[in-house]
């Protein structure tokens, strides 16, 4: 529906410049996701969630392998224990679970959201370097490759890799200031 929507209102913005040619309007393509996976600051980023992410991982294995001895435990000594130490063993290792899914839930929403924050820093960084790249190129218009539902574009007009160049100088840029 959004790509429909999209393709329309792409139509509708043509229709109306009725005093300009179309061949005088220049267009241009970017693909973000691209720019995110190969520009400099988007693999850094990618490095430091794969860490974050490893360390969440060890939280939760770690958790894991407390519930799975605690699990044995049980099923092993379960029939050496009175029933009441059996009944405060299952208690203890239910209550360790729901806390093993609470915390694999709130590390799952810890990393998602970071995942998220990372993401929409970048997109911001580089909404600004493609409005100048596009100011700089003389494009009229510069679509998302993906989200506009784009099927087939000429190499010509896609702006990818000056856009990819263009944000890791900025970038640069940013990081030789700030270490001044």
């Amino acid at each position: 529906m959004r790509r429909w929507f999209c393709l329309f209102f792409v139509v509708g913005l043509m229709v109306c410049w009725k005093g300009m040619a179309f061949s005088e309007q220049k267009i241009g393509v970017v693909d973000l996701q691209r720019c995110i996976q190969e520009s400099q600051e988007g693999k850094k980023v990618a490095q430091e969630l794969e860490a974050k992410k490893a360390a969440l991982q060890k939280k939760i294995d770690q958790k894991q392998d407390e519930l799975t001895k605690l699990k044995d435990e049980l099923e092993k000594k379960g029939m050496m224990l009175s029933l009441d130490a059996q009944e405060d063993k299952r208690k203890e290792f239910d209550r360790k679970r729901r806390e093993f899914q609470f915390l694999y839930e709130d590390l799952s929403e810890e990393m998602r959201q970071a995942e998220a924050d990372a993401r929409k820093k970048i997109l911001s960084d580089l909404e600004k370097v493609v409005q100048d790249l596009g100011k700089k190129e003389g494009v009229s218009i510069i679509f998302e490759r993906r989200a506009s539902g784009i099927m087939y574009i000429d190499n010509a007009l896609d702006l990818t890799d000056k856009a990819i160049k263009a944000y890791d100088q900025s970038r640069g840029g940013e990081q030789s200031k700030g270490k001044k």
